[in-house]
């Protein structure tokens, strides 16, 4: 449901317990105890342990009647059972076993090998990985999920960009007729894309779609041998961060494709990148809002879940209430399918407080009753734009990792993403090299916040012609000091006031920027002896509504700037954008809407507890009604009241029990 939902989702948990549990009938018993106590759904247990990465057939085969009498445990209290094949292509660098000596081991374009992860091409592997995952289809299971070492890099003893391997380098040769080096392929990889000639983009390019269909074709493989013993089963695929599938050869639509079942069509796919622990609880927001750009990727049909990790540290590792507020901020942003990894198979599977046992089974009806509300609705916000076309993303820089700064940074201050809904579109450097003319003029029309240095390079391409705003290469480096507040309709707080200096705030200091007529100066930057350097923030409407910011897309969290963003969303939107927190951060707003209605859901991830919040609605509509979701799932009047706000719209002011206290959240329903 991450652009739009036509039908309520199911809240599902879906717990994955260790293989270890599954070996100790008293860890199993207090297992399935907790499972039924927190009305879990779904029990997806681990094929395999820390041992090697592939044992062999015979001692998988001896585990199947254990795992056969744990999922007729499952079944029979109602609950569906699923197997999480542990170890496919390897995690990490481990000590083989006997029999996998033989396998054909993945390189690096350097030529360091990673033990005990072998290359999907080695036909030794693919024989061998076919009977394996056979062998776990034929138990009375109804998924089999792989798990996320399914890719071609993120391992320890190697560099990015694998495989180079002899298999790989053949297989390429032959598909393009010319023979490569590693070292000719792994320099254009790592090459700035504006320094690439035109045979250099497209090795890029053909490389990728190499590295893909690898890929793909051996998700076919793993499908094949699943179907082959169970013509019922449902694959499930788990991913890893949005740098990685960025980054590296995945295509995530066809990886769907591949995977998909004659009777099960829409596989499992596991968004990856999850926080382990509550020590930094804007860091779950971050990791939560990466999940979100991730399903804005996928356009094939599949059930989609999250990855929420924790453990082996049952307890102490994230809090009862961070968790809470993770599920929630998952569910609604989304999809309430939620994988969850809340147990110790070494020490013993425990919950000493019972605070995750209270809390999870209650937080269940609630998550429903959200995801209820949003049926039918809209997601609406702004954010970058994450590709899922094979040639814009070898276009991308591939030696940095792809930004999620600029979301981040706008949720802290307050304001709503929507990461495949995005309106406006926030345009860097990343993607004003990679994609067409046709879709950069598209999100122009709408409505675009533009980095200076990608302004820039937008001009250099002839994208952007008779534009007021001008962007100049310059030098602002070791003397740019404050950023000035201008904007006339600044309040008197703020007007011709300094906000926090660049030491602490990244600009693209590089570049000087200028407003010419039809253009309008909204902040300024001076140098550390008060000599102005360049305008700062610049907007206009010709020949398209855009702002552009000297700012990278770091570390946006503070009050004059927050005023200065929200403004830059209500400016290009003509008054019609979602709810934004005014002066309180890390509370991150999830707006959903239709033609009658708005669901808001407001997450407070910091620790301050507030009497009151204010939030500033730029809209022509006359708010009439707001309701708030118990935690029994009944809609309430909220304690809230509504005025004008001085820049257009309404105030909505919360009061009382309807703040969302410290780490915790509120839903909340609009009648305009």
């Amino acid at each position: 449901m991450n652009n739009s939902n036509t039908k309520p989702e199911k809240v599902q948990y879906i717990l994955r317990p260790l293989f270890t549990i599954l070996q100790d009938d008293a860890l199993w018993k207090s297992f399935m105890a907790y499972a039924k106590n927190i009305r879990a759904d779904a029990v997806m247990a681990f094929s395999t342990h820390l041992e090697a990465n592939h044992p062999s057939l015979e001692s998988l085969r001896e585990r199947l009647p254990l795992m056969a009498k744990r999922f007729a445990e499952v079944r029979a209290a109602g609950m569906s059972p699923m197997v999480n094949y542990y170890v496919t292509l390897g995690h990490a660098n481990m000590l083989p076993a006997e029999h996998a000596k033989a396998f054909t081991d993945m390189v690096d374009g350097k030529g360091r090998v990673e033990h005990g992860c072998p290359c999907p091409l080695c036909p030794e592997f693919r024989s061998y990985i076919y009977g394996a995952y056979k062998l776990f289809a034929s138990l009375d299971v109804d998924a089999v999920w792989i798990d996320d070492d399914f890719r071609l890099f993120g391992r320890a003893q190697t560099d990015s960009f694998l495989c180079f391997c002899d298999r790989h380098m053949e297989a390429f040769s032959n598909r393009m007729g010319v023979a490569y080096g590693r070292d000719e392929i792994n320099e254009a990889l790592r090459k700035d894309p504006l320094g690439c000639t035109p045979v250099e983009l497209q090795l890029r390019r053909d490389w990728r779609a190499f590295q893909e269909d690898i890929l793909v074709e051996f998700g076919v493989l793993l499908r094949e041998a699943c179907e082959s013993a169970n013509p019922d089963i449902q694959m499930g695929l788990m991913t890893n961060t949005i740098e990685m599938m960025l980054r590296h050869g995945r295509h995530l639509d066809a990886e769907i494709k591949a995977l998909r079942t004659k009777n099960k069509p829409e596989p499992h796919i596991r968004l990856g990148g999850a926080s382990y622990t509550d020590e930094h609880l804007p860091g779950i927001l971050d990791r939560c809002v990466t999940f979100d750009a991730l399903a804005a990727m996928i356009t094939e049909p599949s059930q989609l879940s999250s990855e929420i990790e924790q453990f082996p540290w049952t307890i102490g590792g994230k809090s009862a209430r961070a968790l809470a507020l993770e599920l929630y901020v998952l569910s609604i942003s989304f999809s309430p399918r939620l994988t969850l990894s809340i147990n110790d198979g070494f020490l013993g599977f425990d919950d000493v407080s019972g605070n995750y046992q209270k809390t999870l089974g209650p937080l269940k009806a609630y998550l429903q009753a959200v995801s209820n509300a949003v049926s039918g609705k809209v997601r609406r916000g702004t954010s970058l734009p994450f590709p899922n076309e094979p040639d814009v993303i070898a276009g991308m820089d591939l030696s940095d990792e792809p930004s999620m700064r600029f979301n981040h940074s706008l949720t802290r201050i307050g304001i709503p993403v929507a990461p495949g809904s995005h309106t406006p579109t926030l345009i860097t450097m990343k993607e004003a090299m990679a994609y067409p003319e046709e879709t950069l003029t598209s999100w122009l029309e709408k409505g675009t916040v533009i980095t200076s240095e990608a302004y820039y390079h937008l001009c250099k391409r002839g994208i952007l012609r008779n534009s007021p705003i001008r962007v100049e290469k310059g030098d602002m480096s070791h003397r740019t000091t404050v950023e000035r507040i201008v904007a006339p309709h600044a309040p008197d707080w703020l007007r011709n006031k300094d906000v926090i200096a660049w030491l602490y705030m990244p600009m693209h200091s590089e570049y000087i920027l200028s407003a010419e007529e039809g253009a309008e100066e909204w902040s300024e930057i001076y140098d550390n002896l008060g000599n102005r350097q360049s305008s700062g923030v610049v907007v206009t409407r010709e020949p398209y509504p855009m702002v552009v910011v000297p700012h990278t897309g770091g570390l946006l969290k503070e009050t004059g700037r927050q005023w200065l963003y929200q403004q830059i969303m209500s400016y290009l939107t003509v008054g019609e954008f979602p709810a934004m927190v005014e002066f309180g951060v890390n509370i991150y707003p999830v707006w959903w809407e239709d033609d009658k209605e708005v669901l808001l859901g407001l997450a407070n991830f910091s620790l301050e507890t507030y009497p009151s919040l204010a939030l500033w609605i730029p809209t022509r509509r006359k708010l009439a009604k707001v309701e708030q979701l118990s935690r029994e799932g009944v809609w309430t009047e909220a304690d809230a009241s509504v005025t004008e706000h001085p820049d257009g719209g309404v105030r909505l002011t919360l009061q009382g029990n309807s703040v969302p206290d410290h780490a915790s959240f509120e839903t909340y329903r609009f009648i305009f």
